[in-house]
């Protein structure tokens, strides 16, 4: 104990209840660091009992995960992260998450509810699968939750009222089988059995919980459906159109954001056009030799892209990350503020951007 601060052991002489108050207080993008503090702030940080403190105080944030897919680490190429504060400074980092039993093909698709992240589907043993792995990032820890009725190695996947609708992703599919729905609260499965046309004879599809309802990209026929009124219906035509393309997207307070062609747009339901999200012409100039995420980040956008840099004689491969706030004007729509952006990881292996989900906790 000599040379000990005496603040930190009365601290640490504090019963866990009380504790567990402090931390409930303190960002969690803090946690990473505290939970190296000593074995017990580790198993208190990973508590259950934590996060019920920080509900009842209102202390909910926003916490960022990021898959990474490998190309040199064989059977299990996917490394998961979570984005913190670095120790004694101001920027942020991704900072690994060491877990048993994680998904390890880059085809499983992924769904965030609350403090869950859902993985769905892809390949084991070069077989689809109907299995699902469920990551409670309180303690950021893998383990099994109850299969799919379908085997999927492609899969897409939204959340609408807590429900995660898997889409698609094996062959021969109708009716009565192109939809599972997870209820995240019963933790049971269902097929979605509404009447359908030719848009459930697809296999790969997009999918998005969207102004109530759920909408669906047929990537084969090039259609676009929300379930209206308990039948399907055609999409609108712009939105249809637009979503066709390369893109990454992503629903923020009810406002369908995608990114295609190094520029940020939204979708003016009313108009029925797509259009660009203002603010951000700097940033655009950022992203442009690699792949990008949107995220929704508590209400706010996050945006992480790839940067391949030739650093003497190997290629410096990094992954940038912004936070960007989103005000809605009534004259001229929705306007986006880079609040933070920096480097978030840097690595000389190869690494790719997979998925980038927000959690509650």
């Amino acid at each position: 104990m000599k040379g000990e601060d005496p603040l930190v052991i009365r601290f640490m002489m504090l019963p866990d209840d009380l504790i567990l108050n402090c931390l409930a207080r303190v960002s969690r993008l803090y946690y990473p660091i505290l939970s190296l503090v000593s074995k017990r702030f580790r198993i208190l940080i990973a508590s259950t009992e934590l996060y019920h403190i920080r509900v009842l105080l209102g202390c909910i944030e926003s916490g960022l995960y990021v898959c990474l897919r490998s190309s040199t680490h064989g059977a299990n190429p996917l490394r998961w992260f979570t984005l913190c504060h670095r120790p004694g400074r101001a920027e942020k980092v991704l900072v690994p998450i060491l877990s048993p039993n994680s998904p390890t093909d880059f085809r499983t698709k992924v769904a965030a509810v609350g403090p869950y992240i859902y993985a769905f589907g892809g390949l084991i043993n070069y077989n689809a699968s109907s299995s699902v792995m469920v990551m409670d990032c309180r303690s950021n820890t893998w383990s099994e939750a109850p299969s799919m009725g379908m085997a999927r190695m492609a899969p897409s996947a939204c959340v609408l009222d807590e429900k995660i609708y898997v889409v698609g992703g094996c062959a021969k599919l109708n009716s009565t089988n192109w939809i599972e729905v997870f209820d995240t609260n019963t933790q049971t499965w269902e097929f979605l059995q509404i009447p359908s046309e030719k848009i459930c004879l697809g296999s790969i599809y997009k999918s998005v919980g969207y102004e109530g309802t759920i909408h669906v990209r047929s990537e084969e026929l090039g259609v676009t459906c929300k379930l209206y009124k308990g039948r399907w219906r055609e999409a609108d035509l712009m939105m249809n159109k637009a979503w066709g393309l390369p893109s990454t997207y992503c629903v923020i307070a009810n406002v369908f954001y995608r990114c295609g062609g190094r520029m940020i747009y939204w979708y003016d339901s009313k108009e029925r056009i797509w259009k660009t999200l203002k603010g951000l012409e700097g940033l655009s100039s950022f992203y442009r030799n690699g792949d990008v995420k949107l995220a929704e980040y508590g209400e706010k956008m996050a945006v992480l892209w790839e940067e391949f840099v030739h650093v003497e004689n190997y290629r410096e491969n990094r992954i940038w990350c912004a936070e960007i706030a989103l005000e809605r004007h009534i004259n001229w729509g929705i306007r986006g503020t880079v609040e933070w952006f920096g480097k978030v990881f840097t690595s000389s292996e190869p690494y790719r951007l997979v998925h980038a989900f927000a959690s509650t906790l």
